[in-house]
This record gives structure tokens, C-alpha cells and sequence, in this order.
């Protein structure tokens, strides 16, 4: 199953639905940094996938898992993460913002 797809359709979702009680919910901090790397590995597939698609596919879905794992968490844990902080003011946005940020001064070091 790839993470991707689900991911997309996951925050459509989330921001139609109305508020609702959500548990295991990462820290802003641990969700922004995981969406950090999330965002490489997007950008590793799509510079990927043009030559090779299913090799990329297949190493799009192994550094997910492995980014999953590093971080110890599950992938429901993440599902319901993004749902929290999509419907609950805009604070996806700010992680994705911070996200941004970090990977930008990475860049610049």
C-alpha cells in the first residue's frame, strides 16, 4: 500500500470532516520533523520515478516504512496525526511551514 496516496486523500478528507475525538496524536514537534522527511523522500521518488517507476515505487514505499520505524511510530498513529492537526486551527499548515524551513537551512549548511 502506498503511504502517498493515502496521505493525499487522507488531508482532503480531514478537511471536510467535522471535529471528533482522536487518539495517539505526535507532538507538533516529532509530526513536523516526521513531515520533514516525508517531503525528501517525495522529492527522492519524483527524481526517481521518471527513469525507473517501480523501482521507485518499491524504494518510495521502503523509506517510508524505514522513516516510520526511525521514528517509532505507527502508521495509524500518523493517519490520525494529520486528521488532529488538519481539522484543528490550521496547525497543519504551520508544521508544514516549519517543515519547509528546517529543510531549507539544512540546504543552506
Amino acid at each position: 500500500m502506498i503511504y502517498r496516496t493515502l496521505l493525499f486523500s487522507l488531508v482532503i478528507t480531514s478537511c471536510l470532516a467535522e471535529k471528533e475525538e482522536i487518539h495517539n496524536i505526535i507532538s507538533t514537534h516529532e509530526f513536523t520533523n516526521l513531515v520533514k522527511e516525508i517531503h525528501l523522500i517525495e522529492a527522492k521518488y519524483e527524481s526517481t520515478k521518471f527513469n525507473r517507476e517501480l523501482e521507485a515505487m518499491a524504494i518510495l514505499q521502503n523509506d517510508y516504512d524505514v522513516t516510520f520505524e526511525s521514528f517509532g511510530i505507527k502508521y495509524d498513529d500518523f493517519k490520525n496525526s494529520l486528521k488532529y492537526y488538519s481539522i484543528n486551527n490550521d496547525q497543519l499548515e504551520v508544521i508544514y511551514s516549519n517543515a519547509l524551513d528546517e529543510l531549507k537551512k539544512e540546504k543552506l549548511e
